[in-house]
């Protein structure tokens, strides 16, 4: 008898102890929670308080000129979009994207805030928030290693996800996926 009531009181000591020593989650500001993605493909707050706000064009595979207005997957491994790059000129250009040929490119978001990208020997990295349509990126050069924002648009077009990204005097369009680069032959991973 005295040992059950030894144990119980033990059990009872270990789940005080248990429920003590556990901190409160931090309060998630609502900008903070604006900026998660999801692995899983739920709908972040603010995209479900756009799709409620807005009206529906009944076309899904139309291109949508304004903020994504449904549940997309950004979290994963994104390629360059073979039909809208001239990825012959990555491979071509010597001063575009050195090592494109050799290395291939490839795109990598991550749900808990962090991405990086490469394009050859050009690659960044660094943390993510998204707002309105965008994903606001500071990513550090891997080879100069500055820092610079980097803004990345969402869009759909053909009821697949796609980044419009600016660089130079050009914008590089990445999809969603992980795809075997024409240029190397291998996988973008």
């Amino acid at each position: 008898m005295k040992r059950i009531t030894v144990l119980l009181l033990a059990a009872i000591l270990c789940l005080c102890l248990a429920a003590c020593s556990k901190e409160p989650e931090p309060e998630q500001s609502p900008q903070e929670t604006h900026t998660e993605a999801t692995e899983t493909g739920e709908r972040t707050e603010e995209m479900q308080q756009q799709s409620d706000s807005s009206s529906h064009s009944g076309n899904a595979a139309e291109k949508s000129e304004e903020p994504v207005q449904q549940s997309i997957e950004l979290a994963g491994l994104w390629h360059l979009d073979r039909e809208r790059n001239d990825l012959a000129e990555f491979a071509d250009s010597l001063d575009l994207f050195p090592g494109y040929g050799e290395w291939g490119a490839s795109m990598e978001i991550r749900s808990d805030g962090q991405m990086s990208w490469y394009i050859g020997a050009e690659g960044w990295h660094g943390t993510y928030t998204l707002e309105d349509g965008v994903i606001h990126a500071q990513l550090t050069s891997d080879l100069e290693q500055s820092t610079r924002l980097w803004d990345f648009r969402i869009a759909i077009e053909n009821e697949t996800a796609e980044l419009e990204m600016d660089y130079e005097d050009m914008t590089i369009y990445w999809v969603y996926g992980d795809q075997k680069d024409p240029a190397s032959g291998t996988d973008n991973a």
